[in-house]
């Protein structure tokens, strides 16, 4: 007879493991691997929207697959700084126009202006945490629920409270 002790199915899946990375080039790299992995939700916050990391090719590639997977599927993107955000994403704010039943950009709140780190968080497992912008370094987790889940509740009070970009919408007639 076998002493053996089997665990539930749920505990012997197992956590992926959290990574710190400081490169510029793996994170840019880190952020469109999150969109493309995506299947039913990306947040995503950054005060302000570094173009090196959203304005690429890979990054809008990633976004739009993920917007023509499913009509359910929604991106949701928080700036504080709208202006910055339309200046120099150009490739970024023509996918959120053409695709703006999918995706959308809003700018925070003043109560929510100041916020210094850039997150952002796929089907509620997934995510990039850079918890300071001002130092190199991120933490990444392909999978992990529950760290997801209180960036996603940070998110979602941020964006009840945050306001349309106006210019965003316009048609440019």
């Amino acid at each position: 007879m076998s002493t053996e002790h089997k665990q539930p199915a749920e505990q012997n899946e197992p956590k992926s493991p959290r990574r710190v990375i400081r490169g510029r080039d793996e994170i840019r790299d880190q952020f469109a691997v999150l969109a493309e992995e995506a299947r039913r939700e990306v947040s995503l916050f950054s005060p302000q929207l570094d173009s090196y990391f959203f304005n690429n090719g890979r990054f809008a590639r990633a976004l739009a697959s993920f917007a023509a997977r499913h009509r359910h599927n929604r991106a949701r993107i928080l700036v504080e700084d709208a202006n910055q955000a339309l200046r120099d994403n150009d490739r970024l704010v023509a996918l959120l126009r053409r695709l703006s039943d999918f995706l959308d950009m809003r700018q925070v709140g003043e109560e929510h202006q100041g916020i210094r780190d850039m997150f952002i968080v796929v089907d509620h497992g997934g995510y990039l945490h850079r918890q300071d912008m001002s130092k190199p370094e991120c933490l990444t987790n392909a999978h992990d629920p529950q760290e997801a889940v209180q960036l996603l509740r940070r998110f979602n009070e941020m964006w009840n409270r945050s306001e349309p970009i106006a210019s965003l919408r316009t048609a440019g007639l």
